[in-house]
């Protein structure tokens, strides 16, 4: 196995801690490696927005999960068919293709993938068969799916939809409790609730003071939110309140230590 880089960090092989590569600063590493025990270490879109493989591509995925991480956060939309798909943005602009996801059938989008980094591009990930595959070589990894919304449909059929086909994917692993779903748009937990029971959601916020109560009476398993805008105290909230503690925008060991410091049950780490 090789190492993985997370910024100037890399994975040791077989182990769960970050090491500091440039001898410049090297007064981090005297401190002893961060401790991650407990902790999901997830990547972010596969391997982050700076790797060689794009994100939300089946290389980047796999790769993540070769260099020792838990899991993979994937960002996920459905398609006019009814088909969990792996893209991010809500304009898709793909060798010839444009128009939202939900336009088109999972056959139309089969012809609009690409291999370039670019802004828009589908790189052919349909989720299921995604996951089908990984488990077998990765039968513990850990999924998260960041649904993404964007239809010209009726709303709230979209959502439960949505939800229908994720509480699919949820009874075609072995395992209930690898995989969790998180949105920013309370409309599609509440949909969660009642159309994939069992599925454990989190909201994404901005702001955990204002959100946190919401999440709870969403009946949310946890609170996703950017490393840097939450402190101590908000983190200490989210736990009392019962739910689980997710970060992402983790990118350099400055801001892993801190998100370890915020004791998560995970973190979204960009590799």
């Amino acid at each position: 196995m090789q190492a993985a880089r997370f910024g100037l960090w890399s994975l040791r092989p077989g182990a769960r801690g970050w090491f500091f590569l440039v001898p410049l600063f090297g007064l981090i590493t005297a401190c002893g490696e961060p401790d991650t025990t407990g902790i999901l270490l997830i990547g972010h879109g596969g391997l982050g927005p700076d790797a060689p493989h794009p994100m939300n591509s089946q290389e980047a995925f796999v790769g993540a999960l070769e260099q020792g991480l838990d899991g993979v956060e994937i960002d996920v939309q459905l398609t006019k068919d009814s088909q969990l798909v792996a893209h991010h943005d809500h304009a898709l602009s793909s060798n010839g293709c444009s128009g939202r996801i939900h336009d088109h059938t999972w056959k139309e989008l089969q012809m609009c993938e690409q291999s370039e980094q670019a802004e828009g591009a589908f790189h052919g990930v349909q989720v299921p068969s995604l996951i089908e595959e990984l488990q077998r070589r990765f039968p513990k990894a850990h999924y998260t799916l960041d649904v993404k919304l964007n239809s010209g449909a009726d709303w709230w059929s979209y959502l439960h939809t949505t939800a229908r086909a994720i509480a699919r994917l949820h009874a075609q692993l072995g395992s209930k409790d690898n995989l969790t779903v998180e949105c920013r748009t309370p409309d599609l937990l509440r949909a969660m609730a009642e159309s994939a029971p069992g599925v454990p959601y989190h909201l994404i916020t901005e702001d955990v003071s204002k959100d946190l109560s919401t999440a709870v009476a969403l009946g949310c398993a946890g609170i996703t939110v950017q490393a840097d805008a939450v402190d101590a105290d908000e983190a200490a909230a989210i736990h009392e309140a019962g739910l689980a503690l997710t970060l992402y925008g983790v990118g350099s060991p400055w801001s892993l230590k801190r998100a370890i410091a915020l004791k998560p049950e995970a973190i979204q780490v960009d590799l």
